[in-house]
C-alpha cells in the first residue's frame, strides 16, 4: 500500500569536491514517513515537479480538498504556492465527480489558477476517487489569452507562460465532429495560442495526446504529422483514457519552449525517425521522454509478462536519458501508466531497482479499463542535467 503525505519537509542532497560542486542540485520535497519509492516534489534549475497527491478521505469533496492541501503543503515546503503553480494534471475516477472536483478546485486554486488538464482514469493507487500533480516555478508567470477567448470566473487559462517556457491547458475540438476534424480543430487550437505566445509548433517541446477513443490511433497519427517536421517532432506519450470533460474524443496537453537554439531531439541509434513522434526532446539542461511501453526496436512487444515488459521500459527509456549523457539519477518527473492497478506493487518492487534515492517525484495510473491491451505498461520521463561549476576557491 502507498501512504499518502502528512506534512512537508525539505531535504537537500549536495555533491561536492575540493574544485566542482553541482550548479543546481535537486531539493527533495519529502515529509519523514511517507512513501519512500518517490519524492513528494523535486526542486531542480527554480523548477518543481510535484507527485501525484490523492487521498483517502470517505467521500469525494473531501478526498478533493484533502489531494489540494498535499499539493499546496508540497508547493510550501518549497517556498512556494498556488500562484507558482503553471501546469496541473487532475485525474479522476468517476465521471461524476467532475462538478464537485471543479467545486473544490475553483474554491481553492486562487486568483491565478494554472494551465490545467482534467482526465477520467480507470483506477488509481489504494482506491482513491482523485489525484493531482503539477509543475510550478519560481518567479514571474503570466496567464496567455488569444484574442477573442473567453475569460471569466472558472474558465482555465489556455496557457501560462514563464520566463521562456509556455505550458498549454489540455485543447480539444468539438464534440460532435468527426474524430479527424475533432483532431485538427483541438492542434488548431494549439496552435492559436502558440502564436499568441510568439510561438509556433516549431517550439512544441512535450505532447501528450489523450483519447477517450480506441482504434483512432492512426488517423489522430495522419492529422498529428501535418503539424510537425519529420524526424524533429515532440516527444509524446499517446494515451487512451477512460474519459475527458465535455464529451471530447481527444485533447493534446503540451509543454513549449520559446528559444529554438535550445530544442533538439534525441534519437537513439535502434530507433528511427518518426513522423509523429521523436524519442525525446532536450531543451537546455531539460529532457522530456516520450512515454515508453515494453518493446524491443524492430521487434515490437514479444512477451506478455510484466516484469519483462517493465525492464524493457526502463531500458528503452535509458537509451534515451544516455544519448544526451544522463541516467535514471537525472529524472525528476515520471508518470506510470498501468493496463492494470492490481500490478502497482509489483511495478514499484522493480521501478526501484533501476531508481535510486533521491527519488523523482511520481504519478502512477490505470488509465482505461482495456485490460486486454498488449502493453502492461509505458512510462514518461522529465529529466535535467547537473551543470558542474568551479567553486569560489578554483576561481581564483
Amino acid at each position: 500500500m502507498i501512504h499518502r503525505f502528512h506534512c512537508v519537509f525539505g531535504c537537500l542532497f549536495v555533491l561536492a569536491s575540493t574544485v566542482f560542486l553541482a550548479a543546481q542540485t535537486f531539493k527533495v520535497i519529502q515529509p519523514p514517513g511517507s512513501e519512500t519509492s518517490y519524492s513528494a516534489g523535486v526542486l531542480a534549475n527554480g523548477t518543481l515537479y510535484v507527485s501525484g497527491q490523492g487521498s483517502s478521505a470517505r467521500n469525494f469533496p473531501a478526498q478533493m480538498r484533502d489531494a489540494m492541501r498535499k499539493v499546496q503543503a508540497v508547493l510550501r515546503g518549497a517556498g512556494m504556492d498556488f500562484d507558482n503553480v503553471v501546469w496541473m494534471n487532475i485525474y479522476v475516477t468517476d465521471a461524476h465527480n467532475l462538478a464537485p472536483m471543479d467545486d473544490v478546485y475553483w474554491q481553492m486554486i486562487g486568483s491565478s489558477p494554472p494551465a490545467r488538464t482534467v482526465l477520467t482514469v480507470a483506477a488509481l493507487p489504494d482506491g482513491e476517487m482523485v489525484e493531482i500533480n503539477c509543475i510550478a516555478v519560481e518567479g514571474e508567470r503570466k496567464a496567455i489569452w488569444p484574442a477573442g477567448w473567453p475569460r471569466g470566473p472558472r474558465i482555465d487559462p489556455p496557457a501560462i507562460q514563464a520566463g521562456e517556457m509556455l505550458y498549454l491547458s489540455a485543447q480539444g475540438g468539438k464534440a460532435d465532429a468527426d474524430f479527424s476534424t475533432e483532431t485538427r480543430q483541438a492542434l488548431e487550437n494549439v496552435s492559436t495560442i502558440l502564436n499568441a505566445a510568439q510561438m509556433s509548433m516549431k517550439n512544441v517541446l512535450w505532447v501528450n495526446p489523450y483519447m477517450s477513443v480506441s482504434g483512432q490511433y492512426d488517423v489522430m497519427g495522419k492529422v498529428y504529422k501535418t503539424y510537425f517536421e519529420f524526424g524533429n517532432t515532440p516527444g509524446r506519450g499517446t494515451i487512451q483514457v477512460a474519459g475527458l470533460p465535455k464529451g471530447q474524443h481527444i485533447v493534446f496537453s503540451c509543454i513549449a519552449g520559446a528559444d529554438l537554439s535550445k530544442r533538439k531531439a534525441v534519437r537513439p541509434r535502434n530507433m528511427p525517425p518518426s513522423p509523429t513522434a521523436s524519442p525525446g526532446i532536450i531543451y537546455g539542461d531539460t529532457l522530456y521522454l516520450s512515454a515508453k511501453d515494453g518493446f524491443i526496436p524492430g521487434q515490437g512487444i514479444v512477451t506478455p509478462l510484466f516484469d519483462l515488459q517493465l525492464r524493457q521500459s526502463m531500458r528503452n527509456l535509458l537509451d534515451g536519458l544516455e544519448e544526451v549523457d544522463m541516467d535514471f539519477s537525472n529524472v525528476v518527473f515520471s508518470t506510470v501508466y498501468l493496463r492494470q492497478m492490481k500490478d502497482d506493487g509489483q511495478m514499484n518492487e522493480l521501478y526501484n531497482k533501476f531508481l535510486k534515492p533521491p527519488y523523482p517525484a511520481r504519478t502512477t495510473l490505470q488509465q482505461n479499463f482495456e485490460t486486454g491491451d498488449e502493453a502492461a505498461e509505458q512510462i514518461s520521463f522529465i529529466a535535467v542535467r547537473r551543470q558542474p561549476a568551479k567553486t569560489d576557491e578554483a576561481s581564483r
